[in-house]
Parts: C-alpha cells; sequence; structure tokens
C-alpha cells in the first residue's frame, strides 16, 4: 500500500460525533504510517445550515445543492475555509498525522463556473490543477481540502464537497476514491445495501427515485472519478468505527463499490 494514494469525502456524523471523529484521525494515522498519500475533501453542510439559520437565512436545496446567494457564500466560506477545516486539521495533528489545510482557492487548485443562474453562487468545476496538492503531499502532509472555487472573476464558488472529491481523485489518478456518508450505501428500494452498482444501474435508479437527494452528487462524484482516471470508487457508511481502516487494510466488503 505505499505510496497508494487515497481522496477521501469526509463529512456528516463521522465529522460531528467526537468518538468518530477521533476514530476517523486515528486510522488516518495508521494509513499515512503504511505509507498511504492521502487527500481528504471534507464537506460542512450541518455547519453551515446551523449558522444560517442563527443569521436568519433560510436554506433551499435543488437535487442535493444548497442555493447559495451572496450572503450564503459569504456564510459558507467563512464555515468551511475556518471553522471546519481547522477543526479538522487540529484532529488530525492531535492524533500524529501532518496536514495541512487549504481550499479550493489556494494554489489555483479548483477552477469553477456558475453550474446554473437558478442556484446562485454553485459552481461547476473546469478544470483541476492538483500541483499544490502534490507538493504538499511529497513533503509528506496530509491536504485537507474545503469545497470552495474560484470562479472566472476571481469570485468564490461553493462547490459540493462529493463533487470536488471526485474531481480531485480524478485528477490525482488515486488508487482509491471514498466517500464517507451517514448511511451503509447505496439503498435499494426496500431499504437494503446494494453491494455493488454501474453506470447503467445507477441511472435505472435514479429513474425510479430510488437514488435522490444528496446521494445523487455522490454516485455521480464517484462516476466522475473512475471516468478521469481513478482506479477504484466507494461509498461508505462512516457511522461505523474504524470502516475506513478495515476496508483499505483489510480488504472489508463495506459499503457500495461504484463500477463504470
Amino acid at each position: 500500500m505505499k505510496n497508494t494514494t487515497v481522496v477521501i469525502k469526509y463529512g456528516g456524523h463521522a465529522m460531528e460525533r467526537p468518538e468518530l471523529s477521533a476514530a476517523f484521525a486515528a486510522d488516518l494515522t495508521t494509513l499515512c504510517k503504511q505509507g498511504m498519500r492521502v487527500v481528504i475533501v471534507h464537506g460542512g453542510g450541518p455547519q453551515i445550515s446551523a449558522l444560517l439559520q442563527r443569521l436568519h437565512i433560510e436554506s433551499h436545496f435543488v437535487n442535493g445543492l444548497r442555493i447559495t446567494d451572496a450572503a450564503t457564500m459569504e456564510a459558507v466560506e467563512m464555515v468551511l475555509c475556518g471553522q471546519v477545516n481547522k477543526a479538522v486539521v487540529g484532529e488530525l495533528t492531535q492524533h500524529g498525522t501532518r496536514a495541512a489545510g487549504i481550499s479550493g482557492r489556494d494554489g489555483g487548485l479548483l477552477q469553477a463556473h456558475i453550474k446554473e443562474p437558478t442556484l446562485g453562487l454553485v459552481g461547476a468545476i473546469d478544470d483541476v490543477n492538483p500541483a499544490l496538492l502534490c507538493c504538499l503531499l511529497d513533503a509528506g502532509f496530509v491536504p485537507v481540502v474545503a469545497p470552495v472555487a474560484s470562479g472566472p472573476e476571481g469570485q468564490a464558488l461553493n462547490i459540493n464537497a462529493d463533487t470536488a472529491a471526485g474531481a480531485l481523485a480524478g485528477a490525482l489518478e488515486a488508487e482509491y476514491f471514498v466517500l464517507i456518508s451517514d448511511v451503509p450505501g447505496v439503498l435499494d428500494a426496500k431499504s437494503r445495501l446494494l453491494t455493488a452498482l454501474n453506470r447503467e444501474e445507477i441511472e435505472k435508479l435514479r429513474a425510479e427515485g430510488v437514488i435522490s437527494g444528496g446521494m445523487i452528487p455522490k454516485v455521480e462524484a464517484c462516476l466522475y472519478a473512475l471516468d478521469a482516471g481513478c482506479h477504484h470508487a466507494l461509498i461508505l457508511d462512516g457511522r461505523a468505527p474504524s470502516s475506513l481502516r478495515r476496508y483499505l487494510l483489510d480488504d472489508a466488503p463495506l459499503g457500495t463499490v461504484i463500477n463504470q
């Protein structure tokens, strides 16, 4: 596993619950000691919603994407690049991992355009320049990336964390792209875990409404990463202790594997 590149989308309960975030940080230390090159892209949806609520700004979502006006974008950047990013870095550092927090705006990492005018300042990624990530990885750091991109005029754009992580996994041609979720994986209409899915099956489940809401950008991110050169993509339950370590080091049959 030495020099294996792993991109992890980190969020949900795994990030919010102290016992799970501590277990995640401990697992990261183990993976890094095995010689893995790890990049983390974190979410922050609940923290953003909490701040918006305190500011009396209402949240609206379309297909799992937050409609982002100028006031919402200020809150998004404040929470993701400040509060959440540094909290993740602090937790990892406390457990012995050399972590460095950046955003997609640093080093021209993520360039994007406005996805749809009706969504406001929500970005669709045009280009990924992983040079800064490679510098940090080569120096032995774990980059922790806040999913905010630069727009055509240099403005901040809100990027879905799943989408950002998939784009980075593809650009780095990562061996593994792991999306840590709050569910066991992709579930069928009877709430049973689907252990593997391909593109055709995903489209069928989307048409039937089985894959909906926040799961849509997750499966799309996995397919994008695979198309761009990532080798393996997985949606994993972050509520199960050490699920990441068990999958990567013990080859445990966990979550939903996404295939092309």
